[in-house]
C-alpha cells in the first residue's frame, strides 16, 4: 500500500472591497517541509521588520524587504501560488477553485489535504470540503484561522495576494518584481 502524503495548504485572498472587479486567492502549498517553512517566515518577518503585521498595515520598505527575502529563498519555490478572478462575486466559490488549482498543479495521487483558510467561519468548513472534493481534492481538514490564531504561513499567504493586489493596482517596483518572480519559478499563477 503506497503511504499518503500530506499536504498543507495556506490560504488568504485579497479583493472584496473591489466588488467582484478583482479578487485574488494566495496558497502557500507545502508538504513535509512545513515547521521549517513556518520558521523561516518568522526570522524573515522578524529580519525585514515586517514583524507579524499584515501585508496593508505594514510599510512599503518593510513590505518590499519582507518579499524579496522569501522570494529570493530557493525553499519557497514552487509552493507560493496564486490565482486572479475578474468581475465575479462568489468569493467563496473562488477560494476553492483557487485552492484546487494550487493542489492540482502538482498532479499527486495519494495524498491527503489539510487546508487553513485565513478568517474562514466553522459554519462553511463543511461547504468548503466538500466543493473540494467535487473539484477532486483529498481532504482531511478544513479549518478556518481566526486572528488570534494566525500563523506565519498564514501571514506569507496574506502578504503574497497583497503583493499581487499592488503589482496589479500600480506599475511600480512590485509589477516587475512579480513578473520576475514568475519568470523565475519564484511564485506561480495558477
Amino acid at each position: 500500500m503506497t503511504k499518503k502524503k500530506k499536504i498543507y495548504c495556506y490560504v488568504d485572498e485579497n479583493g472584496q472591497d473591489t466588488n467582484g472587479k478583482l479578487f485574488i486567492v494566495s496558497i502557500v502549498v507545502t508538504e513535509t517541509d512545513r515547521d521549517l517553512l513556518l520558521d523561516l517566515c518568522e526570522q524573515i518577518e522578524k529580519i525585514s521588520l515586517k514583524h507579524k503585521d499584515k501585508w496593508g498595515k505594514a510599510k512599503r520598505s518593510r513590505r518590499l524587504d519582507y518579499i524579496n527575502k522569501v522570494l529570493s529563498n530557493k525553499k519557497f519555490i514552487g509552493k507560493l501560488r496564486y490565482s486572479v478572478f475578474e468581475n465575479q462575486k462568489n468569493y467563496d466559490l473562488l477560494t476553492i477553485i483557487g485552492i484546487a488549482k494550487a493542489v492540482h498543479l502538482d498532479n499527486l495521487k495519494h495524498y491527503s489535504t489539510a487546508i487553513y483558510v485565513d478568517g474562514l467561519a466553522k459554519s462553511k468548513r463543511q461547504e468548503y470540503g466538500s466543493e473540494l472534493r467535487k473539484l477532486g481534492i483529498q481532504t482531511r481538514k478544513v479549518q478556518g484561522v481566526a486572528k488570534d490564531q494566525n500563523n506565519a504561513l498564514i501571514r506569507l499567504a496574506d502578504s503574497i495576494a497583497g503583493f499581487v493586489r499592488d503589482a496589479i493596482d500600480n506599475d511600480g517596483i512590485e509589477t516587475e518584481l512579480l513578473k520576475k518572480a514568475l519568470k523565475n519559478g519564484e511564485i506561480i499563477k495558477v
